[in-house]
C-alpha cells in the first residue's frame, strides 16, 4: 500500500473513531497520527514541518476529546496538504492524490464542526 493510500485509509479510520468520541480508546487516533508524524519526519522536507506541527496539535485535541479543536486541526491540515502539493506534478499522480486528500481533510473538518455542535450524550 502506498503512503498516499495509507493516509487516505487513516483519515477514514480517524473520522470513524472521532464520530464515536474516542469513548473507548483514544489510542486509535494516536497510532494513526504517530505513524504520519514518523513518516513525515523521515522525509525531512521543510514544507512538511508545519504539517507535522499540526498533526501534533491534532493529537492534543484527540487527548482532550475536543471535536471543535479537531475540526480546526483537520481544516489546517487540509490547507497545508494542498499547499505542499502545489508544486508536485508527476506521472505517478502523487500531487493529485495529495490534493484529493486535502479535500477529504477539509470535508472531515466540516463534519467535525457539526459533531462539535451536537449536545453531549448523557
Amino acid at each position: 500500500m502506498s503512503f498516499i493510500s495509507e493516509v487516505e485509509s487513516s483519515v477514514q479510520s480517524l473520522f470513524a473513531a472521532i464520530e464515536k468520541g474516542f469513548q473507548l480508546d483514544p489510542s486509535v487516533g494516536h497510532g494513526q497520527i504517530d505513524n504520519w508524524i514518523q513518516h513525515l519526519r523521515a522525509i525531512d522536507q521543510p514544507a512538511l514541518r508545519p504539517i507535522v506541527q499540526e498533526l501534533e496539535t491534532l493529537r492534543g485535541h484527540i487527548n482532550a476529546n475536543n471535536a471543535a479543536g479537531m475540526a480546526e486541526a483537520f481544516q489546517n491540515l487540509g490547507e497545508l496538504t494542498a499547499q505542499s502539493a502545489l508544486a508536485v506534478h508527476n506521472f505517478s499522480g502523487n500531487g493529485d492524490k495529495a490534493r484529493e486528500i486535502s479535500q477529504k481533510l477539509i470535508a472531515a473538518a466540516g463534519n467535525l464542526r457539526l459533531v462539535a455542535r451536537m449536545p453531549a450524550a448523557k
